[in-house]
């Protein structure tokens, strides 16, 4: 991923596929996915980016782990969601 839009797109298959399968059935993949997603952010320049997906990795984390709700989960994709379709055609000193 060697591009801010590369990146956002890989993000976007991931939360999709994430969405797909439901909260409850993440699979560890998806979490390994997620991590380097975020280190291609980081790499990229993307540091809001990063903080949100880490975040969620946390959060999917402690959820499989019977610590963490599963509307806390729900709130990290909708502000990743959200995050995405702001940032859509932005130039790296905005993400």
């Amino acid at each position: 991923m060697n591009t801010t839009e590369e990146v956002q797109k890989e993000l976007v298959s991931c939360l999709s596929g994430i969405n797909s399968d439901g909260i409850g059935n993440v699979d560890p993949q998806k979490i390994d996915r997620l991590n380097i997603i975020s280190a291609a952010a980081a790499a990229n320049g993307m540091s809001q980016g990063k903080k949100l997906i880490d975040n969620l990795v946390t959060v999917l984390k402690a959820f499989k782990e019977g610590k963490s709700a599963k509307e806390s989960v729900s709130v990290r994709l909708t502000a990743l969601d959200f995050y995405l379709q702001n940032t859509k055609g932005s130039t790296t000193e905005e993400l």
